[in-house]
């Protein structure tokens, strides 16, 4: 029989149906069966059915009884038996091994548990043997501390009497003993502290109560020369060493500090120097200058830079041919921070000049350049100003028309600005800006035909792809995440090579109007 109780496997080579896949999976219908018949339990007629649909005739005659298992191993193939015992006796082959390893991991635990027992009496034993060293160590130290107690009070004592009897002997006063144990402290010349100290003074023995004060009170060189730990003689000594110790860690300190003090003063004097020199100042102003205008690069400038900044900081105009210096060569230089002073003072520039002449075209400029600083609110108030009814030019009133739209834009006053820009193309019908701003509107609204519909009739009318573009761009950038896909669902649908920049995770990258002007 086998080592263990028989498995579903076991039985399986008993009958030699090991190849069929359902008689070793549990709960199978033939597995049952075959267990039914392993340990000679009724078959029922629906398991008998099951056999003879499965083909397995021998098993059904077996499990009818009519034939014997001598007999039904008879019947079956010699090959399919030979394989069969093989497996079996191979499986029981595993089986033995797998027994002699677990018997072999039993008795290598039951010898570990055996060392690191006797490792932890052997321990254990080291222990108690420290434990009495150390104890016979103690008793020993304390009967010389005990011995060497007594031998202070001795001497104390016959110093004190030696003392007195010295014919000009004065009776020492608390502060007088305080100085002769070398203790600095305003209790010493007060009780419980003074009384320690002139018993000590005296070689009288002190109460447990009084080495307790010493010991937690935080005297421990005169807790050891109480108990014995210490003479008189080593208890000064150590007094001294420490007195020597401090004061020339005192004197350490001193001049370190001394050191520290001429140093900050080079230093400073170093930096007075520094910062009085003129080129040095320079230097920090063109620095400041420059974080203030988001230059990073402080020490590699171009000559134009520095005069157009400082124009910039004084709120001076910039010429024509500086501003296309920052559009072209100093690109790299034109940070937003630098845009925003630029568009700011051409704006006060406009206004200035509206309050002067009264001229419109100054408000729809001075509003343009608000609008570039990222300030609707001022240009909305700019266009306030201007009265409408005294102007008849349709360009004018397009324009005036086309500019409060693109502000009602930036305050998100989106329908407002659909019906101005309408109004400013009816005035001018063969101008491309009241088409530009619709179409930045509508593509904003979602209204994607339509907003197509307005960039290309823009484009025809003047206005360049490139331009369109850069503001499909912006507003691709500044969508939230489900607009941005539907915006780029739109576009590659329109043109897939024109608008390829949709799949470029760093386009667009600036949101402020001033960004492409």
């Amino acid at each position: 029989m086998e080592l263990n109780a028989p498995t579903l496997h076991d039985i399986a080579c008993h009958f030699c149906v090991s190849h069929i896949a359902g008689a070793i999976i549990p709960s199978t219908r033939l597995s049952k069966i075959l267990e039914s018949l392993f340990h000679g339990q009724s078959i029922t007629l629906l398991s008998l059915n099951y056999l003879q649909q499965q083909n397995l005739n021998e098993l059904y005659q077996l499990a009818t009884g009519q034939i014997t298992y001598e007999l039904f191993i008879a019947a079956l193939d010699p090959a399919l038996v030979a394989r069969e015992k093989a497996a079996k006796a191979e499986r029981q082959a595993q089986m033995a091994d797998r027994l002699a390893r677990e018997r072999e991991w039993r008795i290598e635990a039951e010898r570990k548990d055996k060392a690191e027992k006797a490792a932890r009496i052997a321990r254990a034993a080291a222990q108690r043997a420290r434990s009495d060293y150390e104890r016979e160590v103690r008793i020993a130290r304390e009967a010389e501390w005990a011995v060497q107690c007594n031998r202070n009070r001795e001497a104390a004592e016959a110093a004190y009497k030696t003392r007195m009897s010295e014919p000009d002997y004065t009776a020492p006063t608390a502060r007088d003993i305080a100085r002769h144990f070398r203790v600095n402290h305003p209790g010493a010349i007060t009780s419980p502290f003074s009384n320690i100290l002139d018993a000590l003074y005296q070689g009288r023995p002190l109460a447990a109560a009084y080495l307790n004060y010493l010991k937690v009170k935080g005297f421990p060189r005169l807790y050891e020369l109480a108990i014995g730990q210490a003479t008189y003689e080593s208890y000064i000594a150590g007094i001294n060493t420490a007195e020597s110790a401090r004061k020339a860690a005192e004197l350490a300190r001193i001049e370190q500090a001394e050191a520290q003090k001429l140093q900050r003063e080079a230093a400073e004097a170093a930096r007075i120097a520094r910062e009085s020199d003129p080129a040095y100042i320079a230097i920090k102003e063109r620095e400041a200058k420059c974080h203030k205008y988001g230059i990073s690069n402080f020490n590699q400038l171009p000559d134009e830079l520095m005069p157009l900044l400082n124009k910039l900081d004084s709120d001076a105009a910039l010429s024509s041919d500086e501003y296309v210096w920052l559009k072209t060569t100093g690109k790299n230089y034109f940070t937003f921070e630098v845009r925003r002073a630029y568009h700011q003072g051409q704006a006060v520039r406009c206004v200035n000049e509206y309050k002067r002449t009264q001229d419109p075209w100054n408000v729809i400029n001075g509003s343009g350049h608000y609008r570039k600083c990222d300030r609707p609110s001022d240009a909305l108030q700019l266009l306030d100003q201007a009265d409408m009814a005294r102007f008849t030019l349709p360009k004018l009133k397009s324009a005036l028309f086309t500019t409060r739209g693109g502000v009602m834009r930036d305050l998100g006053r989106r329908d407002e600005s659909v019906k101005l820009g309408d109004q400013a193309h009816e005035l001018t019908p063969k101008d491309f800006r009241p088409c530009t701003l619709l179409g930045a509107v509508h593509m904003e609204l979602g209204n994607y035909n339509l907003a197509h519909d307005w960039y290309n009739k823009a484009i025809k009318l003047g206005a360049t792809e490139q331009s369109v573009d850069s503001e499909l761009k912006r507003i691709y950038a500044q969508a939230d995440k489900a607009k941005r896909e539907s915006i780029k669902a739109f576009l590659l649908a329109e043109d897939a090579v024109r608008f390829s920049w949709v799949n470029d995770k760093l386009v667009a990258r600036s949101t402020n109007p001033a960004a492409d002007e």
